[in-house]
């Protein structure tokens, strides 16, 4: 599968499904993230993974519009990645 497909696949899943399944859009955020090597994002979906790991349900949609915004913030370096897992901990802390 092309790389460019599987982007168009999950920006589709983003816009169509992601009120009725949040999970589903947090596989359409890890197949852009991972297609474009977005650090921040995989990051974030990181954090995102341990904490649903952990049984927490309530922040799903806070989670999923950080990890989006991480996605479209047009860098992935280190520092950048490590700004977004910052604003993970606060979120998580509320």
């Amino acid at each position: 599968m092309r790389i460019e497909s599987v982007h168009i696949d999950a920006e589709r899943a983003l816009r169509v499904g992601h009120r009725a399944c949040p999970f589903a859009e947090i596989e359409a955020i890890r197949a852009i993230a991972t297609a474009e090597s977005s650090l921040p994002a995989l990051t974030v979906l990181a954090v995102v993974d341990a904490a649903l790991a952990r049984g927490e349900r309530r922040s799903i949609g806070e989670w999923t519009a950080l990890a989006r915004e991480a996605v479209h913030c047009g860098r992935s370096d280190a520092v950048t990645a490590q700004a977004y897992a910052a604003a993970c901990t606060v979120r998580l802390a509320d």
